[in-house]
Formats: C-alpha cells, sequence, structure tokens
C-alpha cells in the first residue's frame, strides 16, 4: 500500500480540502510551490461532524493518511497526517541598538561577586588513615616492614 498524504495548512483542511496529494516530500514542494513539513494532528470531531467527515476520513484511512481511534469516553479520535506548507516570514530588519551611556566612575560587577567572599577555594579533601589502599603506593614509597629476622 501506498501512503499518499494531503497537502493543507490544517488537519481539518487535509480532509475536506485539500491542496493536493503527493506521496513524497519533492511531489509535495513541486505542488505546494515552496518548502513543506509532515504534520500529524489529532482531531477530536463532536458527533454531528464525526459523520459529515466519515467519508473523507474514510478516503484518508485508505491513502494511509489518517488513523482512527477511540477515546476513554467514547467519541473519536482522528489521526491525520499531512503535507503541511511552511510559511516563511520576512525579518524586519532590526534598528540600530542606541549607544549606551559612558559608565560613571568604576565599574564594581567583579566586586560583588569576589568582595564578600562568596567564591571560596575548596579545601583539600582528608584521606582517613584507615581507608584500605586497593593499588598499593609504588615500592621505593611503601614503609619498610619488620621482618622476623630483625626482630
Amino acid at each position: 500500500m501506498t501512503l499518499i498524504y494531503p497537502i493543507a495548512k490544517t488537519a481539518r483542511a487535509a480532509l475536506t480540502e485539500p491542496l493536493g496529494e503527493a506521496r513524497t516530500k519533492a511531489d509535495a514542494r513541486e505542488i505546494a510551490g515552496g518548502e513543506v513539513v509532515l504534520e500529524t494532528e489529532w482531531l477530536r470531531p463532536d458527533p454531528e461532524e464525526a459523520d459529515e467527515l466519515s467519508g473523507s476520513v474514510q478516503l484518508a484511512i485508505s491513502h494511509g493518511a489518517a488513523q482512527i481511534y477511540e477515546s476513554d469516553d467514547g467519541q473519536p479520535v482522528i489521526a491525520v497526517s499531512y503535507w503541511q506548507p511552511v510559511v516563511t516570514i520576512e525579518a524586519e530588519p532590526e534598528p540600530e541598538p542606541e549607544p549606551s551611556p559612558e559608565p560613571v566612575g568604576e565599574d564594581h560587577a567583579d566586586d560583588l561577586y569576589f568582595r564578600h567572599g562568596r567564591t571560596k577555594k575548596k579545601k583539600p579533601e582528608r584521606v582517613d588513615p584507615n581507608q584500605l589502599d586497593l593499588f598499593g603506593a609504588p615500592k621505593e614509597l611503601r614503609p619498610k616492614a619488620e621482618t622476623p629476622e630483625e626482630s
């Protein structure tokens, strides 16, 4: 089964009045005349609206673009996948920033953090003398053990 997705701006428009249908993104771009993205929306129509959409939903299901689910209260929930044209908005040029006034006096930003000792040096961690050293120190640093002959 080949998946064919409608091209539309919304899921409802994809079911009722699509701009076209396309299997691939390249085909959808050509039909839409610009960039497109594959979207999936969930519709929760009223019972009356569900009856109106049933024919369109069945056609979309046969193309693989829709699935019907049921909510906890028994109402239909329709998942519609469609190609949505991307609308590009031209950005307005940003106005030039106003020049900032010259600072008066010294800048004391660093003093806020360092004057009152907020950044304290970390004390070295002490090692418990009773802790077992699993890997041992090199031979030249090990204390000489007394041998039974020396005693």
